[in-house]
């Protein structure tokens, strides 16, 4: 038997949650907002239109595994991480929302919705969803996190 016999799962936990948002220094009401929007869960490959997947708690679509090979992740391995290791996966959101602040020369929420599409009526749709539910999480996190710098 092998690793790819038995379906490996490790739920997302705040901890893993917030320690991918520091690692990749990416807001974690964000973070957790995408996650919530994306409604993915631990195991699940959610198909497109277009023919790939979105998979996992934060809807890591497969066209992203191109930039996971890259990094010498093979394609097999990846899909299966992020499928069931929900901090990988979460991990994996956190490295996608930093690429997609580092550097955009837009309006913050529209870098943030660059996460899901930068098609203009994908993208405001998305800042839509998100904002609230980010506003929400800051919100929580606010209220049973310390928050360095902001101590009252």
């Amino acid at each position: 038997m092998n690793y790819y016999d038995v379906e490996q799962y490790r739920p997302a936990t705040m901890q893993c949650v917030l320690q991918s948002a520091v690692h990749y220094r990416v807001p974690a009401d964000v973070l957790l907002a995408i996650g919530q929007w994306e409604a993915g869960t631990e195991g699940s490959a959610i198909p497109n239109t277009n023919g790939t997947y979105d998979l996992g708690r934060a809807g890591i679509n497969t066209i992203h595994l191109a930039d996971l090979r890259r990094y010498g992740v093979d394609p097999v391995v990846a899909v299966h991480a992020l499928r069931f290791d929900g901090c990988y996966n979460y991990a994996m959101a956190a490295y996608l929302l930093q690429r997609s602040l580092s550097g955009c020369r837009q309006d913050y929420w529209t870098c943030v919705a660059n996460y899901h599409s930068v098609t203009p009526r994908y993208n405001m749709v998305y800042q839509q969803r998100i904002r609230p539910l980010a506003e929400e999480w800051a919100a929580y996190l606010k209220q049973h996190y310390r928050v360095w710098g902001f101590e009252q």
